[in-house]
């Protein structure tokens, strides 16, 4: 059994090119809404997962423990890009002008 690498490059396809920056905003923003509906899904198939685990429904364990680890992975990566953005974002706030 192959082991896909998680990653949002290939799970969430690419903005087009913009020439405004209300259109730059709405793709991003858009890219943005598919990355995280991704990461929801991943979390209700981990935790459809745990139900199925409790219940002995699983007749692949390591199947079902690798789809939970992808889950929590994909998690924390969101997190961490979360708390950079909010970094930025106070980092820009900090600068005088």
């Amino acid at each position: 059994m192959a082991i896909n690498p998680i990653s949002f490059k290939s799970q969430v396809a690419p903005a087009p090119v913009s020439k405004t920056s209300g259109e730059a905003l709405q793709n991003f923003s858009s890219f943005l809404n598919q990355a995280l509906e991704n990461v929801n899904k991943q979390q209700l198939l981990s935790s459809d997962m745990t139900k199925k685990i409790a219940a002995g429904d699983v007749q692949d364990l390591h199947k079902a423990l690798i789809i939970k680890e992808q889950a929590g992975v994909t998690l924390d990566l969101t997190i961490q890009v979360r708390n950079k953005a909010v970094e930025a974002y106070q980092e820009i706030m900090r600068m005088s002008i």
